[in-house]
């Protein structure tokens, strides 16, 4: 019998999707149906989506159109919200759902902090899902969401590598 539980990465430090999918690892290895939703990003060649997505019990999506535009009122803003808005209903009926027994909302908090979905509804049906483990990542995690999670982890960053000029690398960061 899986107990409900929340969990919540957040924080400017890298590791908050990382740890997510360290859960989802643990998830399969106990033969849990998964649902991964990712907003905001937008590749497709992603390590963890390459590896996760070969398990029969893992349905994995992404919502996202990649980097946003650093104006919020940039007419490029909408297809970043049409896009979020397509993860959000599938966040929803996720939730709902009692196919899943693990939900990983994967850079919600930056989809919220940048209002590209609303956080109310997302906070109800959080707290009406059955029994399955829901994890939430992403920079700027609001109140709400701390609030209905009963674990919250921080990270901090210290130093990252793209400060000295280390691009993104395969087996690092994607």
């Amino acid at each position: 019998m899986i107990q409900k539980r929340v969990l919540l990465f957040t924080g400017d430090g890298k590791g908050k999707s990382t740890a997510s999918f360290g859960m989802l690892a643990r998830a399969l290895g106990h033969g849990m149906k998964v649902r991964v939703i990712q907003f905001v990003k937008a590749q497709d060649g992603v390590g963890e989506m390459l590896f996760f997505s070969r398990f029969e019990n893992v349905t994995w999506d992404h919502y996202g159109k990649g980097f946003l535009p650093a104006d919020p009122t940039s007419p490029m803003m909408e297809s970043h919200r049409q896009a979020a808005r397509a993860g959000f209903e599938e966040a929803l009926e996720a939730l709902g759902s009692e196919g899943y027994d693990f939900v990983l909302l994967d850079e919600v908090c930056f989809a919220l902090s940048k209002d590209l979905i609303p956080l109310e509804p997302l906070v109800e049906a959080i707290r009406n899902a059955p029994s399955k483990i829901i994890v939430l990542t992403g920079r700027n995690a609001p109140q709400g969401l701390i609030d209905v999670a009963d674990t919250v982890t921080e990270m901090r960053m210290v130093k990252h590598g793209y400060e000295q000029g280390l691009l993104s690398q395969a087996g690092v960061e994607e």
